[in-house]
């Protein structure tokens, strides 16, 4: 929402990843080299078991799978598990923003704006209004 210039108060930064094995892997491997911490009371390497995601999903009803750093208390990260788009989607849709000379992927404003209008959560339903309804 931010990084679509929607002023948006928020603590913690939603990430969609290709849930490939691999690139989990490589996903939990920077959590662990910055310190991050899993909300939940497992060990962070089960994110990067296709089958401890599949389990939460379907018995936890988990959408995303949050991680925290222990001293810096702002710093939190969700990771969907659960999106009404496929990865195909997410990847055609990006554009890249600059942020502190890093360039940044960050999904498309059409396809955020269509993402939070299949949560049906009155929340991500303004955010969409916020959105509006042009291109990226």
């Amino acid at each position: 929402m931010v990084l679509h210039g929607v002023p948006r108060m928020t603590f913690d930064l939603d990430i969609l990843v290709d849930d490939d094995d691999a690139n989990m892997q490589r996903l939990v491997d920077v959590f662990e080299q910055e310190g991050f911490r899993p909300r939940l009371p497992v060990a962070l390497r089960e994110l990067a078991d296709a089958n401890a995601r599949k389990r939460w999903i379907e018995e936890r009803n988990l959408i995303a799978f949050t991680v925290t750093h222990p001293t810096r208390i702002m710093e939190e990260v969700d990771v969907v598990l659960v999106a009404p788009v496929s990865w195909l989607e997410v990847a055609a849709s990006l554009v890249f923003r600059e942020i502190e000379g890093t360039r940044v992927p960050v999904v498309g404003r059409s396809l955020l704006r269509r993402i939070k209008l299949a949560t049906g959560r009155e929340k991500d339903r303004s955010d969409a209004e916020l959105l509006g309804e042009g291109d990226d």
